[in-house]
């Protein structure tokens, strides 16, 4: 581990989130019960109006093509979470590429001394069951290139502190697709299934945001956020419908693999992430130690 400076914030800053959707709006309640000020940038109307429900500010902005000199002109940091919201390499360009760099123009201009881009551990390449950290080759598909063009602006971004969350695979409450597919009866088990996932809870994605702006180095860092305890999709699969009742599993290598599967065609990696740098530097430890303590809860 490198040499660091550990730096804790208390005072309450104005954060601007850039995309607030499924991780953003939960770093957004959990930033405002903190006393922070908070103002979250969506694409839409109706996203912004339900937010505002809420009592969360919130703007419509297109981040691509939007005149940033309509928002607000001052802010401590800024946390980039959009998504591509669906769609090919030309989307992730726009997103990860376009996007963050507009971003980090925008938020020197309005004063911030952070600057957050939520990422994802799918940039890693490898698919041998090994242990990747954030030195481990990245890149190599159309999708992991765009984000990392995003991930390389921010690192080179001159500010106080930058950080790079390369997010292990999301789940929540509305995000898990092997409990609905079971309860719905559906107990054919598609794609591969000895391959290790690296789960993280929302809960917990929006959290390792928040601490990663209160404590930790000064300068830029890339950190992988995961719950720490990886789980094959067969493990998972059989926990899950013996919690269901003991739901009789068949797996099927040529059946789909999931909703993001199919709509983005991509491979099911195997790989172990090890996201130990971020809990050695920065003051965070996940409410969910595992896919099984969320799951518990959620069921």
């Amino acid at each position: 581990m490198d040499d660091f400076i550990p730096e804790i914030v208390n005072q309450p800053m104005k954060i601007a989130v850039l995309g607030c959707g499924y991780v953003g709006a939960q770093f957004a309640r959990l930033a405002q019960s903190q006393g922070h000020e908070f103002l979250g940038v969506v694409r839409s109307a109706a996203s912004r109006d339900r937010l505002r429900v809420e009592g969360l500010a919130a703007e419509a902005f297109d981040i691509q093509q939007g005149d940033w000199s309509l928002l607000p002109d001052t802010f401590d940091a800024v946390v980039y979470a959009a998504s591509t919201g669906g769609g090919g390499p030309e989307a992730y360009a726009l997103a990860y590429d376009v996007g963050v760099k507009r971003a980090l123009a925008w938020a020197k201009s309005v004063g911030a001394r952070k600057f957050i881009f939520t990422s994802s551990t799918g940039v890693y390449r490898q698919d041998d069951g090994l242990v990747v950290n954030e030195d481990s080759a990245v890149g190599g598909t159309p999708t992991a290139d765009a984000i990392l063009e995003g991930e390389k602006a921010v690192m080179a971004a001159e500010l106080e502190c930058v950080r790079v969350l390369r997010f292990g695979g999301l789940y929540g409450p509305g995000r898990h697709h092997l409990v609905d597919q079971l309860k719905r009866g559906e107990n054919v088990i598609g794609g591969r299934v000895d391959h290790f996932i690296n789960y993280l809870h929302r809960d917990d994605a929006a959290s390792s945001v928040l601490a990663s702006l209160v404590s930790g180095p000064a300068g830029a860092r890339v950190y992988n956020v995961s719950d720490g305890n990886p789980v094959t999709k067969s493990q998972l699969a059989r926990w899950i419908a013996q919690r269901l009742g003991g739901v009789e599993l068949v797996f099927d290598e040529a059946a789909p693999g999931g909703p993001r599967l199919r709509r983005g065609g991509r491979d099911q990696p195997n790989r172990i992430v090890d996201a130990s740098r971020f809990r050695g530097e920065v003051t965070w430890k996940p409410q969910f130690a595992s896919i099984y303590a969320g799951l518990s809860e959620l069921l």
